[in-house]
């Protein structure tokens, strides 16, 4: 009797030994408060989400949260820019009347409407805050000449971009200095590079020469003839016509590469010392500044004669070197 005891109770403690299943040890690891409240908690997101955006007050009607487009901040316009031109950044970048801050598009929208004007210049900055408002950062393009075409007067700024004529009375015209000479016409539309490097060169001359250009009293940057399709910018060569009658040969324009080229602030340091002994461009002159050496002026007259000469003799040239090889 003894020994039956004693085997069974051998038994029962091997039994209780014995190491509990994979799935006991998952069951308690699952039924844990810690496991089981985010567990729940994600079940009722999942049952609530659908729910729960009826349930929030709707605030995108609030006025806090809304504005008119028309209120839309931006720098304060120069005198040559439209005064509606909040107007026209609205119907051309087709803006609601209202617009809704809580729009997380909303600054992309108004950014890329603002861009698209051809008075503005990229990067655009579009900050939007609560109560509703929308600020806007950029700069304005700004004309610094026109150029002449046979329909009239095209404004470009300092990279030939060209800018909306209607915007300029004739009355803005005398304010810029004029660019001649030029017959291609822009590839582009308002906004656009013009697409000649012609007219950026004479744009960057102008740039230069616009805080003297009604002192100096002078009329118009003449553009060289076009000798071939596509034009290298740094061998370019640009004349100033005064209004007296002189031709002032300025050279390349700046940015160039030219080695033997004098800088365009020693072209202005030239053209004051002229100033300063002939007191004035009157006369029909051609004035050389483009040199390392002093001022070369020279008779309107003599030079023509020698350009007609030159014209002349490059038939004559071509005659002689066909009879030749025949």
């Amino acid at each position: 009797m003894a020994r039956k005891k004693k085997a069974a109770a051998r038994k029962s403690k091997s039994a209780s030994s014995k190491s509990p299943s994979f799935v006991e040890r998952a069951l308690k690891a699952t039924f844990r408060p810690g496991v089981l409240l985010p567990i729940a908690l994600l079940g009722a997101a999942i049952v609530l989400a659908p729910v729960v955006p009826r349930l929030l007050p709707d605030l995108s009607q609030r006025d806090e949260y809304r504005m008119q487009a028309s209120r839309i901040e931006f720098p304060a316009p120069p005198r040559w820019i439209p005064e509606n031109l909040l107007d026209q950044v609205i119907e051309r970048g087709k803006l609601p009347e209202e617009l809704s801050v809580l729009d997380e598009s909303l600054a992309g929208k108004v950014g890329k409407a603002f861009e698209e004007h051809p008075w503005v210049t990229k990067p655009v900055k579009v900050r939007v805050s609560v109560p509703a408002r929308v600020e806007v950062e950029f700069e304005y393009r700004k004309p610094v000449a026109m150029v002449e075409v046979s329909d009239g007067f095209y404004p470009v700024d300092d990279q030939g971009v060209l800018l909306p004529p209607r915007d300029f009375p004739p009355s803005e015209l005398t304010r810029y200095p004029k660019i001649v000479g030029l017959r291609s016409t822009p590839l582009g539309g308002i906004g656009s590079t013009w697409g000649d490097a012609r007219v950026i060169g004479a744009a960057q001359i102008a740039v230069i020469l616009l805080p003297y250009w009604s002192e100096w009293k002078l009329d118009s940057i003449e553009v060289p003839a076009r000798s071939e399709a596509k034009q290298k910018y740094e061998d370019l060569e640009f004349v100033v016509n005064a209004q007296g009658g002189s031709k002032i040969i300025w050279g390349r324009p700046p940015g160039h590469q030219h080695p033997l080229e004098i800088t365009a602030d020693q072209k202005i340091g030239k053209l004051k010392t002229y100033l300063s002994a002939c007191e004035s461009f009157d006369g029909d002159w051609e004035i050389n500044i483009n040199t390392l050496m002093e001022v070369r002026r020279t008779p309107l007259s003599k030079v023509d004669a020698r350009a007609n000469r030159s014209a002349a003799q490059k038939p004559q040239a071509a005659r002689r070197r066909r009879t030749t090889e025949g």
